[in-house]
């Protein structure tokens, strides 16, 4: 126990932002650090959040991820990893403000796109505290393995309010998607997937967003159970993307509980995270 507690002091931004600043004087001290962290980095940590590498694009960053491992959600041993249950932190509340305002409002259809819902983290954080109304559709969007698992949880545990699906064009149907902490694990741009779709949501609740003020890059991101690439998104371009869409942003925030620590690449490392909330704009006749 001592052992893997000095493992991850070691390993920690703190440190590894300190010793950064020391190997630009000792060159083969960074050597073996990188030789250390890379071992490190291929082994399953649950809950460290390992990340390797900064990559072009998603293809490189995949090319990059050891062959014995496996890739994202999509597999047994990641789809039920995260559970339908944890705390509630406070990135969270930002997004509950939100759905309380929007779900409490008459003239919005009670109906949510979960996009990477997982197993419905989600709605069992919102559902305690009373804001979800009686006649809402919830829809969780994942892929497949996790939407098998999700499926099998509602035949032993049946909710009217739920429902799993692999089929985005689904979105198409609600009134507001919410995508917290899922994007930037989609090989494709969010404004991508958005415009084919026959019908636009009306509201945007986007959290847990990697973002910086550089080019859009990749980089890999040790989960536990697998490894899959992971994008960090130029925000400007983010935004403007979603509003040629016809979108506007009505609210932004930070998320400073989450980060996104890259050894050996301090500039490209996000500090906090984003969180947006965007609304279609009315079509002027």
């Amino acid at each position: 126990m001592l052992r893997r507690l000095a493992k991850i002091v070691a390993y920690s931004p703190r440190i590894q932002s300190l010793m950064e600043r020391v190997e630009i004087f000792l060159p083969p001290v960074r050597i073996w650090h990188r030789a250390q962290y890379e071992r490190h980095f291929r082994k399953f940590y649950p809950w460290e959040r390992l990340f390797q590498g900064v990559y072009p694009s998603y293809a490189a960053a995949l090319a990059a991820i050891p062959k014995d491992r496996p890739v994202g959600y999509d597999n047994a041993a990641a789809a039920t990893f995260l559970g339908q249950h944890s705390p509630m932190l406070p990135s969270e509340y930002p997004i509950l403000f939100w759905l309380t305002r929007l779900l409490g409002d008459p003239a919005v259809k009670p109906s949510v796109f979960d996009f990477g819902g997982s197993l419905g983290l989600g709605y069992n954080w919102y559902r305690p505290h009373g804001i979800l109304p009686p006649d809402l559709q919830w829809t969780i969007y994942d892929v497949p393995a996790v939407v098998e698992a999700g499926k099998e949880i509602l035949a032993r545990e049946p909710d009217a309010a739920l429902h799993f699906t692999a089929d985005f064009s689904e979105a198409s149907s609600s009134s507001i998607l919410l995508a917290s902490g899922a994007l930037h694990f989609e090989p494709r741009p969010f404004a991508v997937l958005l415009a084919h779709l026959d019908t636009l949501p009306d509201h945007l609740l986007i959290n847990k967003f990697p973002a910086c003020a550089r080019t859009t890059f990749y980089t890999v991101m040790n989960m536990g159970p697998a490894m899959a690439p992971y994008r960090v998104s130029n925000r400007a371009e983010f935004i403007q993307s979603l509003e040629a869409l016809g979108y506007r942003l009505v609210d932004s925030w930070k998320n400073p509980e989450l980060t996104a620590y890259i050894p050996f690449h301090p500039y490209e490392s996000v500090a906090a995270f984003d969180g947006f909330y965007l609304r279609k704009q009315a079509v002027t006749p």
